[in-house]
């Protein structure tokens, strides 16, 4: 992560020339005669030697005949010093543009700093040089161009900061680039894993999380569960890896555990809708409606069979005991059933509320 160098003065940092000078003091060399040595100007090696010209690889290599020190010595001493310089000039790279982007992300940077990733106090402009390391962006203004490189579900009810949305999504893909998943995804397994999951979803002693990370693995996916960050109004996102592999993320804004497991066959979806690949990877909630459509109707008929939730709706019967008859039906827990008639407003919003679960992610 980025430190303050606040106070560390250019005059302590030593320039390749000062070693050049203290070789030729130490074998009684001349200025002169190393420049014939290595075939450059007395003024060259003078203008080396006062810092005022850096060790070009030429340089170096005559260096390591006119003097015997190797010339890899002399190109990372250079490289080094520049290295040295850029540091200390590190904060004149700022622009105006990422002081902006700074102000919108004020949660990223809370998050950062309570997982570790950032110093607790630093100045602004510190904490920016810090951010740059820790989403590995040369410039956090550039976060809004990554936006597209990603498959999300936008909300269209919620503002959206384009630079928080790419800090997010730079977060899931580093978090990515940690993760390995070897088996790669097999459509043809799709309705093994959809059974599968809802077996986790009914199994109330399982950790869900960590189970659906491990299931999810063993068909291709790198799946997890993120939480979320005001400006960025995001269900999840997917992204197809080389290797034949997927990334699949979660927010943690669909507490509510029917809403999460809509929004996981929802996102599984694009998946075995084929909606994301290597050259078609971003998919907008508000710009690709039929994509939306498609991802949701998978989950709708993943979750429930549709005709036998024809059947149910036709017999009008949404007492409690019928609910959970039909869910047992479906192999699901009985709030998904009371989640969806509420959503087609075949409920009131409150009634069975008791019923409906909440989780609350690691």
């Amino acid at each position: 992560m980025a430190t303050s160098i606040t106070g560390l003065s250019r005059d302590l940092i030593i320039h390749p020339g000062e070693t050049i000078s203290d070789i030729l003091i130490e074998r009684g060399i001349t200025q002169a005669e190393l420049a014939a040595r290595t075939g450059v100007t007395p003024a060259y090696v003078c203008n080396v030697i006062a810092g005022k010209k850096d060790i070009s690889a030429k340089f170096a290599f005559a260096l390591e005949y006119a003097l015997g020190i190797s010339k890899s010595f002399w190109i990372n001493l250079q490289a080094n010093y520049d290295a040295e310089l850029m540091e200390i000039n590190e904060s004149d790279t700022i622009t105006d543009e990422e002081r902006v982007a700074r102000n919108s992300l004020k949660d990223i940077v809370k998050y950062l700093r309570e997982i570790g990733k950032m110093p607790l106090r630093e100045a602004v402009d510190d904490s920016i040089l810090s951010l740059r390391k820790a989403l590995q962006m040369s410039n956090i203004s550039n976060l809004k161009e990554i936006v597209p490189e990603g498959a999300l579900r936008l909300s269209s009810k919620y503002k959206m900061d384009p630079y928080v949305i790419g800090a997010w999504i730079r977060l899931c893909q580093i978090a990515g680039e940690k993760r390995n998943v070897s088996t790669k995804f097999d459509i043809d397994k799709i309705d093994e894993l959809v059974v599968k999951a809802k077996t986790i979803m009914c199994n109330a002693e399982e950790s869900i999380q960590k189970s659906l990370t491990e299931l999810f693995s063993e068909y291709g996916i790198d799946f997890s569960v993120v939480r979320n960050f005001r400006g960025a109004p995001v269900q999840g996102f997917i992204s197809k890896k080389n290797d034949g592999t997927y990334q699949m993320v979660l927010t943690i804004r669909g507490s509510y555990a029917d809403i999460f497991w809509f929004s996981l066959f929802h996102e599984l979806g694009h998946i075995a809708n084929g909606d994301v690949s290597s050259s078609i990877n971003f998919i907008d909630y508000d710009g690709n409606a039929d994509i939306e459509v498609g991802a949701d109707t998978f989950a709708s008929t993943r979750l429930i069979d549709s005709n036998a939730y024809e059947k149910f709706i036709g017999c009008a019967d949404f007492s409690l005991s019928a609910i959970k008859s039909f869910a047992d039906s479906q192999k699901i827990r009985p709030y998904i059933v009371i989640g969806r008639l509420q959503r087609e407003k075949l409920l009131e919003y409150n009634r069975y509320s008791f019923e409906k679960v909440r989780y609350k992610w690691a």
